[in-house]
């Protein structure tokens, strides 16, 4: 007896977490019978067209379902933007309007291309519910309606997705996705049935960061010939990109501020025009650029990017783009007012950035150490001998790369566009605490780009390690940001320019590898600005922060003060000031300070390490 119940005892509760939950069945088996599940028997693939309304852009739209089954596709047309989507069972994919197709393989973006193949597919009422993780999520009521949850987790997803349910008709209605500050949220209405079964001719997305999209079908075929073809990952074959005369290789001079590339870019056969070269961003315009090269805009996107904003921006197409002798047609870029936002934190003026679209095309170099970029179109580079070749992966069109930090196995995102050696991601922070040093500084500026100011405190990690090398003591920027870029879940920290700078560095995006070779600054000790504040040209030199405990708040230096001069000098600019402030601790550096209240003091600022 006591042999009988000590096997209950272990093998009982083993019985009754694996007993399905009667709530979970019974919604499935409701909404099932809503759906007329059952006709599915006989479809293999739905094909659906319509029209499309996405970031204030109309056109038509099409998609293709696997039923039962792993596969999605989805394109769209909203000149001047097109491309799609898909799921082929194995890769997440994207294209855009000129034919380009990229593999997403970031968490949010393999997940989020399975998430919809599993919903589109009706895969949760399949035997097993398709492989899937299902849990009951409770019930809600929302302006006066009922509804009931699901919580799925389908097979290959890391994001799991609330399945919303019409308490009354037991159709599915909504699905929300949450991955980190980012909220999704698909809503399905206007059912009719097609073959039997129960399709949504309304088909409405919003996002937590304000982008919308709105897809009414106007025609849903089912086992249309030929429609498993379009299941698969289309070629990629875009042909707007080429380097003058037929050459194989061009070099362009650039210039390093701050760590930022700087290249001087003809957009429509007019400037040149002072770029970021950043591979964390893409296709960027200043509002006033725009105007001057006849670039029209149309079309509303809210774009996020360091601060915890969002910004609206509107798209353009742009003829040519010319870098040196390469050159890409018909690219679209997002228009912001660059000049005001971004340019005024730089120490070089800025009209716009160029990156991933520029980078899917050519082999790109990146030397450092020579200043200088080279373009080789695919095919015609060679790794040099003893190189190091790192695979790197795509986060839609951001390169991602294995890393560790202080000996923790993470994935790190590649960013020349960034000023600073690294800035963690919140989450990553949050579930590793003992990366965090003993010594840390308070909280304050430590950058500012698209979304506005980015926080964080400073401090210095141990050892950053990949692809072979191993860098000590780099400054890292630890982030309290709770939305935009850095709040974003399954990624260790953000690798900028002040890493970079240390290598001659080759990115090759149909390879999906980055090629890696020391330069002679790559022992140089990390350095960061020893005054504590951070400035602004905002027609004046402007302190927008004030770090506790550092030189400027001792020399009692304020948020809102305005420089006006430094070292006897009334001619001012904000690279030279903070040029200034790098300089060896113990400097004392000479300020005129207006106040807000219009007074004028002398300051003496001594610099200090403080990190």
């Amino acid at each position: 007896m006591k042999l009988q119940q000590a096997l209950l005892a272990c093998v009982l509760p083993a019985l009754l977490a694996a007993a399905p939950d009667p709530r979970v069945t019974t919604l499935i088996k409701r909404s099932g019978v809503a759906l007329h599940i059952s006709a599915m028997r006989s479809i293999q693939t739905v094909h659906t067209r319509g029209k499309v309304v996405a970031t204030g852009l109309s056109g038509s739209g099409a998609s293709w379902n696997e039923m039962g089954g792993t596969r999605q596709a989805s394109i769209f047309s909203t000149p001047p933007l097109g491309g799609g989507t898909g799921w082929d069972g194995n890769e997440s994919w994207i294209l855009d309007q000129t034919g380009l197709v990229i593999v997403d393989d970031s968490v949010m973006g393999r997940s989020t291309a399975i998430n919809q193949a599993y919903f589109g597919n009706y895969d949760l009422w399949t035997p097993g519910y398709g492989g899937a993780s299902v849990v009951w999520g409770g019930a809600k009521s929302e302006k006066g309606k009922h509804y009931q949850l699901l919580t799925v987790a389908p097979p290959k997803s890391k994001v799991p997705f609330d399945f919303w349910f019409d308490a009354t008709t037991h159709l599915p209605v909504k699905m929300v996705q949450k991955y980190g500050p980012i909220v999704s949220t698909m809503t399905m209405g206007d059912y009719r049935p097609v073959h039997g079964l129960m399709i949504p001719y309304r088909v409405d997305i919003a996002t937590s960061e304000g982008n919308n999209t709105s897809f009414a079908a106007t025609a849903v075929n089912v086992n249309s010939r030929g429609g498993t073809a379009h299941l698969a990952k289309p070629h990629s074959a875009p042909h707007d990109f080429s380097i003058s005369g037929g050459a194989a290789s061009t070099t362009v001079p650039i210039r390093l501020s701050e760590n930022h590339v700087y290249i001087d870019v003809m957009l429509n056969g007019k400037g040149p025009y002072h770029f970021i070269f950043d591979t964390g961003g893409g296709n960027i315009l200043d509002t006033d650029v725009a105007k001057e090269i006849d670039a029209l805009g149309g079309g509303s996107l809210q774009v996020s990017g360091v601060g915890n904003a969002t910004e609206a921006s509107s798209f353009a197409t742009v003829k040519t783009l010319q870098v040196g002798g390469a050159i890409v047609a018909n690219q679209v870029f997002a228009v912001l007012p660059m000049r005001k936002g971004v340019g005024m934190s730089t120490g070089i003026p800025t009209d716009g950035v160029i990156g991933y679209e520029v980078l899917s095309r050519f082999i790109t170099t990146f030397d450092y150490g020579n200043n200088t970029v080279t373009f080789n179109t695919p095919g015609t580079y060679t790794a040099p001998t003893g190189a190091s070749i790192v695979p790197i992966t795509q986060n839609q069109s951001v390169p991602q790369f294995a890393c560790a930090i202080d000996g923790v196995p993470t994935t790190c995102t590649l960013d020349t566009g960034a000023r600073d050696s690294v800035t963690f991601y919140a989450p990553f922070l949050q579930a590793h605490p003992n990366l965090i040093p003993a010594k840390l500084t308070a909280t304050g500026v430590s950058g500012f780009g698209v979304g506005g100011p980015a926080l964080g405190r400073l401090g210095r990690l141990r050892s950053l390690t990949f692809g072979g090398f191993n860098l000590p003591n780099l400054i890292g920027d630890y982030t309290t940001q709770t939305e935009g870029a850095f709040a974003a879940p399954d990624l260790g920290a953000n690798v900028g320019g002040a890493v970079w700078k240390r290598f001659t560095m080759t990115l090759d995006y149909r390879a999906l590898t980055m090629t890696l070779t020391p330069n002679a600054a790559f022992n140089n000790p990390d350095q960061w600005d020893r005054s504590g504040m951070f400035l602004l040209n905002t027609g004046a030199i402007t302190i927008i922060d004030v770090r506790p405990h550092t030189p400027a708040a001792e020399a009692g230096l304020i948020k809102g003060d305005v420089i006006t001069a430094a070292n006897g000098s009334s001619t001012l600019s904000l690279r030279h000031l903070r040029e200034l402030f790098l300089g060896a601790p113990g400097t004392v550096v000479h300020l005129v300070v207006k106040s807000k209240n219009g007074a004028t003091r002398n300051v003496d600022l001594t610099l200090a390490e403080y990190v």
